[in-house]
């Protein structure tokens, strides 16, 4: 499924154009373009023809002053060298001020995020990023880098590039399941969406990034494992066993929600 932020194929080429540029001018051009095209191509009603299926937008909900609280685990594995170092930290991310179009009518949010290591520690600024939704998708701006986190309205199974708007490698997102009821961190949420941007996996190597959202929440779960199990310096791996369970090198990295307003 393609994120529609304009029916004209030569103003998407342009703006891929643009986001090749490394001027941070160019790169100013490129989002008031993706901002512009969202405003006036995107006109599909709130719900369906059937007027029963929701379009999903109050899965990322988009408020001044809303938080999310997220612990990061990172783990990094070198068997062969018999390192296994774990970072923990928490992370902070606030929709703060909003961002409007010279014209007023294309509106974004500023994302502040912020970092500590734990819950006695004071906030430390990371970075700055920016988010939007149009009545057809959701896209976060990360490190000038747009990227389509979500698609409307949601069904199940359905598929777009997460890298439409960039010049990035093609990747697939895959909308698995929306309105679900699961525990994360302890808490039960009754209405997840999950969904998955890459799943590889053979007997000596996984690759898998998924992410979970909560309505009138937002992101609360996100995961991504790279890792392998290779046979080295005369060390046999045993490919009976779950490869989780043999890792020989790779990273795990995981948010987990700690809490939100």
């Amino acid at each position: 499924m393609i994120c529609p932020l304009t029916k004209n194929d030569g103003e998407i080429g342009s703006i891929k154009y643009i986001r090749m540029k490394i001027d941070s001018r160019y790169i100013i051009t490129f989002i008031i373009g993706i901002l512009f095209v969202i405003g006036y191509s995107c006109k599909k009603d709130s719900y369906d023809k059937t007027n029963t299926i929701e379009l999903g937008y109050d899965y990322y909900p988009l408020e001044k002053g809303k938080y999310v609280i997220y612990n990061v685990d990172s783990i990094s594995i070198d068997a062969v060298s018999a390192k296994y170092d774990t970072t923990h930290y928490q992370l902070k991310e606030v929709l703060s001020d909003t961002i409007f179009s010279e014209d007023r009518t294309i509106q974004r949010y500023k994302i502040e995020r912020f970092v500590r290591r734990d819950s006695n520690q004071i906030w430390e600024i990371k970075n700055v990023w920016q988010v939007l939704q149009s009545k057809t998708c959701l896209i976060r701006i990360e490190e000038n880098v747009p990227l389509v986190k979500q698609v409307y309205p949601m069904i199940i199974g359905q598929t777009w590039n997460i890298n439409q708007y960039d010049t990035l490698p093609k990747k697939i997102n895959t909308l698995k399941s929306f309105d679900i009821k699961d525990t994360i961190n302890g808490k039960i949420f009754e209405k997840i969406a999950q969904t998955v941007q890459l799943d590889f996996s053979s007997y000596y190597q996984k690759q898998y990034e998924t992410e979970k959202y909560v309505r009138g929440i937002g992101l609360v779960y996100k995961q991504l494992i790279d890792v392998e199990s290779q046979s080295k310096n005369g060390n046999l791996v045993d490919i009976n066993k779950p490869i989780m369970d043999r890792i020989t090198m790779g990273t795990i990295i995981t948010w987990t929600i700690y809490s939100h307003n």
